[in-house]
């Protein structure tokens, strides 16, 4: 970082337990000052404006992007220490760097050539795939953001574009346009892969001062970034493939972090076709560097393989800078070539044995060591959900015929919901694969068995019918234009039937649950109010003969309400140390229970009754971990399967024991829900772009991963039309999709939101299954699922 200017009369002399002692720098997002800790700690304090704090959404989003970026390994990064809020205006605390950027180095001193140019592509990719474990997403990498510190390249500033984009206007351009992807610039999700576009794009300026992507006009950057071909002269002829790959215009031909840094210290091979966002994984599979570069000094346009670019519009207006929308499909891609016989050329063919020291390890397909990383890395973000279980007491307050659950049949989805944060939400879905059943286990057995080693999985028997979501009568109508009220984004929404009206349930970041009519959209009552953060989760269950709500939050607690008062029923369920992602309701010993997971890497049984934890809460393994339930009846045996990052695992909860190994999802779920499928109970995973069914007994993959979503998939039920199995999925790309789980194709048409999907789960009136969504737009949307998949 510079050398800090002096203090203005206009600047704060603290912000929270800090002391400014210099202005860093200033922008578009606020003011950097150099801060002291009370110990004599210098440290970088970035204060944002007022206007980023004016909406609960927008804090509240800060809050949980510094959490997540306080879980990133530390090597390549400036380590994010605190954040707050100080006179109304966001802090974000972080390691002191003294040095240069990368822009100010290339300005004054020339391009990095090189073994200069090699670490500072192994650190920049190194710090990358650390940011990425943990679920973040740069948004603004670019010279400015790595800073050239007296220990190696430090990548900073990670997050807070994703925070900037909730506080500003549908014109406002939030990052720079020459790094840039053509997915953030057409004002689409953007991913990991857009991070990659940016790390290639600050590869070329640092290796030839010059951008790839030129124009004397920030619209016709950004013409050239949509439509034109990458400026690669002077960049040394082994980065020409990696770097064409990066800079691919579908962000689903881009390589990940992982396996540029696999190519980059030669560990991993260049793919003709990466894939590395889509369907090859995360991790690059070992093997020579394949890919053959252009000569230095040769026009990228000689280089003629070319694809269309699903983001480009028609040309830019040179007046119009703001923001825009896709508009057309004329742009160009370059592909990487590639050129069998330079196998084993690794992408520096001089590089110096300085370079293998970083901290990637080659028994780890390149990525980082693992011992390198912290075991809380959360890949959070991925948000939250809920579900119940259906058993005897459920029924009442849902108007589930108990027959049906002695049928041993998937009855009912309760409820998913999201949170408004980066790259991972996550959504549960329960369904009863038999029914319940006595168990011989105690609450105190339960507790003394958490940490016994795991069990032979059940046996599970088949279901003879298969109806799913809770069965509301069949001559309700449906809402003809979307449900608002809230005033900010909907975080979470279930569907239940409370004294004989159907209803929706809705969470928000506006702090609030509310209740509405499903077939008119009005809202009943007043909002339940008590937590003071966002609502993660919502769910209906029964007390006592009496229809309950129940909340989850981000402020670490669960509550329970009486709908007909509007008031709490006891006191805040308390325990867990970290938010509250996701929650599933279901029974055990007769006695309805609550099962929460949360961000402190936990998940904890409550008994509804009684309002206390039951026995010690269990450990969610995994990091990047996403802290998602969802819960079951198998064989008379009630079990959650909890979601930790890259695993998942299977737990009886009458036992508190493990059942079978956790096993592996490589590519991280953002959701979760549990059904049955051909009489075999699975679970169902939305991931980054996917949904995935996995044989919850064996913990294979059934088939191949549906494909479709362009974005993370936070929400995933099951349910069926015409008698016929359907997955229902949501994802932030602002779409609601219905799959067959036979073929993995796309049923009927996408359901479309105008912004990012938040929440979702699916119902029945009688036969006939519907989807309630809520989204970032603050509003609730219901869809008639038999109509819309025929075109009706």
């Amino acid at each position: 970082m510079p050398d800090p200017n002096r203090l203005s009369a206009s600047d704060p002399q603290q912000i929270g337990a800090y002391r400014l002692v210099g202005v860093l720098g200033e922008g578009g997002q606020g003011t950097v000052y150099l801060g002291q800790t009370s110990s004599g700690r210098r440290v970088a304090v970035k204060v944002l404006h007022t206007r980023m704090a004016a909406e609960a959404s927008v804090r509240e989003r800060f809050e949980r992007e510094a959490a997540l970026a306080r879980r990133v390994a530390v090597f390549c990064t400036a380590q994010v220490l605190e954040a707050g809020v100080s006179d109304g205006r966001p802090y974000l605390v972080s390691e002191y760097v003294p040095g240069p950027s990368l822009q100010q180095l290339v300005a004054g001193e020339g391009p990095r050539t090189g073994s200069g140019l090699e670490r500072l592509a192994v650190a920049t990719a190194t710090a990358l795939a650390a940011i990425h474990r943990v679920g973040i997403v740069h948004r603004d990498f670019k010279p400015a953001n790595v800073i050239m510190g007296p220990e190696g390249p430090v990548v900073i500033d990670f997050g807070i574009a994703r925070i900037l984009e909730a506080g500003v206007t549908s014109s406002a351009l939030v990052g720079s346009p020459g790094y840039m992807a053509p997915e953030q610039l057409a004002d689409q999700p953007a991913g990991p892969a857009a991070d990659m576009f940016a790390w290639a794009s600050t590869m070329v300026y640092a290796a030839t001062g010059h951008a790839a992507f030129a124009g004397h006009h920030p619209a016709a950057v950004m013409n050239a970034v949509m439509s034109g071909e990458p400026d690669l002269n002077g960049v040394p002829r082994g980065l020409w493939s990696l770097l064409s790959a990066c800079l691919a215009k579908d962000p689903g031909a881009r390589p990940t972090a992982d396996q540029v840094l696999a190519t980059l210290t030669g560990h991993g091979a260049l793919p003709g076709s990466y894939g590395g966002n889509g369907s090859q994984g995360n991790h690059a599979a070992p093997g020579p560097y394949s890919g053959m570069a252009a000569a230095p000094n040769t026009s990228s346009r000689d280089r003629a393989p070319v694809n269309r670019n699903p983001y480009a519009p028609a040309r830019i207006d040179p007046d119009d800078v703001t923001r825009y929308g896709v508009a057309g499909d004329q742009g160009s891609q370059v592909s990487a070539p590639s050129d069998p016989s330079r196998a084993g050329v690794h992408p520096f063919p001089q590089q110096s044995d300085q370079i293998m020291e970083s901290d990637a390890n080659p028994n780890n397909g390149g990525s980082p060591s693992p011992e390198r990383h912290s075991p809380s890395a959360s890949n959070i973000g991925q948000g939250n959900r809920v579900a119940t279980a259906p058993s005897e007491w459920s029924a009442g307050a849902l108007a589930l015929p108990t027959a049906s659950i002695r049928r041993r049949t998937p009855i009912l989805v309760a409820a998913t919901a999201a949170a408004v944060t980066i790259g991972v939400i996550a959504g549960v879905v329960l369904y009863s694969i038999t029914s319940p059943t006595d168990t011989s286990s105690s609450p105190t057995e339960a507790a003394a068995a958490s940490t016994a080693p795991p069990v032979a999985p059940p046996d599970p028997a088949p279901a003879s019918t298969e109806l799913t979501g809770p069965v509301l009568p069949t001559d309700v109508a449906l809402p003809d234009k979307p449900v608002t009220g809230h005033i900010d984004s909907v975080t979470a929404v279930a569907v239940a039937q409370l004294e004989g009206r159907p209803v929706i349930v809705s969470g928000s970041s506006d702090l609030t649950v509310r209740m509405w009519d499903l077939s008119t959209g009005k809202q009943i009552s007043e909002p339940l109010t008590g937590h003071s953060k966002s609502i993660s989760a919502v769910a209906v269950a029964q007390l006592n003969g009496r229809p309950i709500i129940i909340s989850g939050s981000w402020d670490n607690t669960i509550r329970m309400w009486d709908p007909t008062t509007g008031k709490q029923i006891g006191e805040s369920l308390t325990g867990h140390t970290g938010w509250v992602y996701s929650m599933a309701v279901t029974q055990l010993d007769s006695r309805p229970i609550i099962v929460s997971a949360g961000s402190d890497n936990t998940m904890r049984v409550w008994d509804i009754t009684t309002g206390k934890q039951i026995g010690d809460p269990y450990t969610i393994n995994g990091y990047g971990n996403t802290a998602l339930v969802a819960v079951a009846q198998i064989d008379g045996r009630p079990v959650a399967v909890s979601g930790g990052g890259d695993t998942v695992q299977v737990w009886d909860l009458a036992t508190g024991r493990q059942i079978g190994q956790a096993f592996e999802n490589p590519r991280r779920a953002k959701s979760l829900a549990v059904a049955q499928l051909d009489g075999r109970p699975v679970i169902i995973s939305g991931e980054e772009k996917f949904v995935r069914v996995w044989d919850l007994t064996s913990g294979t993959q059934i088939g191949q991963p549906f494909t479709g979503h362009t974005f993370d998939v936070i929400g995933v039920a099951r349910t069926q039309i015409d008698g016929r199995p359907v997955i229902v999925s949501a994802s932030w790309d602002r779409t609601v999709r219905v799959w067959d789980p036979v073929t993995g194709e796309q049923v009927g048409k996408s359901f479309a939101h105008p912004h990012e999907v938040n929440s979702m789960v699916v119902a029945r009136l009688g036969d006939r299954p519907i989807v309630v969504s809520g989204g970032y737009d603050k509003a609730i949307r219901v869809w008639d699922l038999t109509s819309l998949t025929k075109g009706g």
